[in-house]
């Protein structure tokens, strides 16, 4: 049923725009992983869409209350480190981020997806 709507979503998208044939990626889907595939997508030169269902970006991950980076505040570098320096940058240092027991890295949601709709916009 899901993947119905995602197909009638996007056709009636593509088909309402006037120049839908001038995208190089489709991401269908704004989670974690399909948002930070379409910003890499755009930044290696791609014209990229990215199609989400609803106003938030992130899924899970800024949306459903399991807004931490599982146990690892040494992230790698690429697009998740860019993303744990922005929330280090907004809550003011690494500490900050260390308030769970969980994980090492915590934000809330709304925070999390203010940082990824702000990176997608560049």
């Amino acid at each position: 049923m899901r993947l119905n709507k995602l197909i009638l979503l996007l056709s009636v998208i593509l088909f309402s725009c006037e120049d839908y044939h001038e995208y190089d990626v489709i991401v269908v889907g704004g989670g974690a992983g399909g948002t930070s595939a379409a910003i890499q997508s755009a930044r290696n030169g791609s014209r990229t869409l990215l199609i989400e269902e609803t106003d938030w970006l992130g899924g899970m991950l800024t949306s459903a209350g399991v807004s931490a980076i599982d146990g690892n505040y040494k992230l790698p570098s690429g697009f998740w480190g860019e993303f744990k320096d922005s929330l280090v940058s907004y809550y003011g240092d690494l500490e900050s981020l260390k308030t769970g027991w969980v994980s090492n890295v915590l934000f809330e949601p709304k925070v999390g997806n203010k940082i990824l709709k702000s990176i997608a916009s560049k």
